[in-house]
């Protein structure tokens, strides 16, 4: 979408590419809203849909079939993508907190970054367990999971912990493809020990009875031995302790046990439950903190509190997309209420499948077909983006200077250095960003080449921060490959058409990449210059200092001398495709 032609005034941040949030992105990509930045922060690009995961497991469906790329999704609804994970958020100031990077501002922000087992509750289950989520990690150890069993040779114990309908059908997944791999290979698929453990009287405790009394056959037809009203008290190495005083056998455990929040969010001044939800009112936003909305597992609907299910987060997408339109253009968001009953598919491993909703439950293969078809036309609306052409923004924008009026203001250029770490100090440095000029001023070492080199591009990423990185090491690689130190550096940015806040931001976020790697390598950054044009763009002028005899120039090149690659060749040839 090209809505350059409107000066963006207000930052709506999504958090979690969860499945409400994907609604809101394909939503902005069909409808843009003039003047508003749309900005994706995720800790991972490829977010899965859980109604697919035990398909997965079992084999029925690969990586991408189950997995939607947040990449182009990003993209074609004109949003920032930011890969960070999150640890922390400052409401006195609407920003965003990271380890390993600057806070991150908006204006409104909505949450969907989905929940994880509370694991710490259960000695050794931290060290031991093998937590369903986050999914990413799942996959991880379950591909090594895979390794390990289908290199061993003896009696191999599997356990899941929970006998929710997370914890039932991915213990069926992973009993079928497992089985399926070791009579693949001769092995005999029998020397896998199954055992599902309930802390409830019963499996499946949010579901009828009928659905109960199917699964309690499958499991027993299958082998599996079903412990239920104990808990698992401690996680070791090789075993588990039960709350009847039993130990068993465990090579592996999975653990698939209730639900809880990031820690960061009980801290974050949010109002959430004991566990960590944030808890939101009918139209979806905080009940403490309207600027902020959650969904999906993340949070706890006060006034029609519902179970953690992908299916609520996705019947969520419409009235969140909605409530934030309206928020946007200065209205007042409308109530939502999520239905009491929703049908329910659970898969058994192989193509079967168990339907039920409220009292009503059947079972059969044709069942998972209707389950496959449903998932896969769920997944097609993300993954298959329409086109879209070109289109201006609709609201009347202002005059913009050009030429030196073009600069970026005194305050908002000021306001985003204040907020910067501290420049690197050198001796040779007359006047710099500590005593600023109408120019740098430098006092060259006496017996030392003085080199300079220049770089500028248009932003490669989404991300400002990680764009000043890249211009960063793209012009100190001119100096490096000449042999020489650098110096100092001054630095050139465009910043899109924005209100001085917003521009402010972005301003900070791309400086603060670029002194990231200027203070990494000791290099001062001494000055700059800024403007505003119609798309980000970066650049430095570098400067370096090298021993006459030690410079090492193209012409220099013999055969047969040797090339020092320091990072992967490839990546301007992605970036250029």
């Amino acid at each position: 979408m090209d809505i350059d032609s409107t000066p963006i005034h207000t930052d709506l941040v999504l958090l979690g590419g969860g499945h409400s949030q994907v609604a809101v992105l394909k939503s902005f990509g069909m409808q843009p809203l003039p003047g508003v930045r749309l900005t994706l922060v995720s800790r991972d690009v490829h977010t899965p849909y859980s109604g697919m995961l035990p398909g997965y497991i079992a084999g029925h469906y690969d990586y991408d079939a189950c997995h939607i790329d947040l990449r182009p999704l990003a993209r074609f609804a004109g949003a920032r993508l930011i890969h960070a994970a999150v640890n922390g958020l400052d409401l006195d100031n609407n920003t965003l907190l990271f380890a390993d990077r600057p806070p991150l501002r908006f204006d409104w922000l909505s949450i969907n970054t989905g929940s994880r087992p509370p694991l710490l509750t259960v000695p050794g289950a931290a060290e031991y367990a093998v937590p369903v989520k986050p999914i990413d990690r799942f996959l991880l150890r379950w591909a090594e999971i895979i390794r390990q069993v289908c290199a061993s040779s003896g009696p191999y114990h599997m356990v899941v912990a929970g006998a929710g309908a997370g914890g039932v059908e991915l213990l069926l997944a992973c009993q079928y493809y497992l089985h399926k791999r070791l009579r693949e290979q001769n092995d005999n698929p029998d020397r896998l020990r199954w055992t599902l453990v309930s802390a409830s009287p019963d499996i499946l405790p949010g579901h009828n009875p009928k659905v109960r009394a199917i699964f309690t056959r499958v499991l027993a037809e299958r082998g599996i031995k079903v412990l239920c009203n104990v808990a698992v008290t401690q996680v070791g190495p090789d075993s588990i302790q039960l709350s009847d005083g039993q130990s068993l056998p465990a090579t592996t455990v999975f653990w698939v046990t209730g639900a809880a929040a990031a820690p960061w969010l009980r801290e974050s001044g949010l109002a959430t439950t004991e566990q960590g939800f944030v808890q939101v009112n009918d139209s979806l936003q905080s009940v403490s903190h309207p600027q902020v909305f959650a969904t999906g597992d993340i949070a706890h609907v006060v006034n029609h509190p519902r179970p953690k299910s992908g299916v609520f987060a996705v019947r969520q997408g419409p009235p969140l997309t909605a409530n934030l339109r309206r928020v946007l253009n200065g209205k007042a968001p409308q109530a939502f209420r999520p239905q009491r009953q929703f049908l329910s598919l659970i898969s058994t491993g192989d193509p079967y499948a168990v339907a039920s909703r409220g009292r009503w439950a059947t079972e059969g293969r044709w069942l998972w077909r209707w389950k496959d078809r449903i998932d896969r036309a769920f997944m097609t609306r993300y993954q298959r983006l329409p086109g879209m052409p070109a289109t201006s923004a609709t609201a009347p924008t202002e005059m913009r200077c050009a030429g030196c009026g073009a600069k970026i203001g005194a305050a908002v250029l000021n306001r985003a250095l204040a907020r910067m770490p501290a420049p690197v100090q050198k001796d040779e440095i007359v006047t710099g960003l500590n005593s600023p000029d109408d120019t740098a001023v430098l006092a060259p070492p006496a017996g030392k080449l003085w080199l300079q080199s220049v770089d500028y591009f248009p932003a490669l990423v989404d991300d400002p921060y990680l764009f000043g990185q890249i211009a960063a090491n793209h012009a100190l690689n001119d100096i490096f490959a000449m042999a020489a130190e650098p110096h100092s550096a001054l630095a050139l940015v465009t910043l899109p058409h924005a209100a001085p806040r917003l521009q402010e931001e972005t301003l900070f976020q791309i400086l603060s990449g670029m002194q990231t790697v200027l203070i990494q390598q000791q290099t001062a950054l001494i000055g700059g210059h800024s403007s505003e044009g119609a798309e980000l763009a970066c650049g430095l002028s570098v400067n370096g200092l090298v021993e006459p005899d030690r410079l090492l120039r193209k012409a220099g090149l013999q055969c047969g001398d040797q090339l020092i690659l320091t990072k992967p060749l490839g990546s301007g040839v992605l970036f250029a495709a």
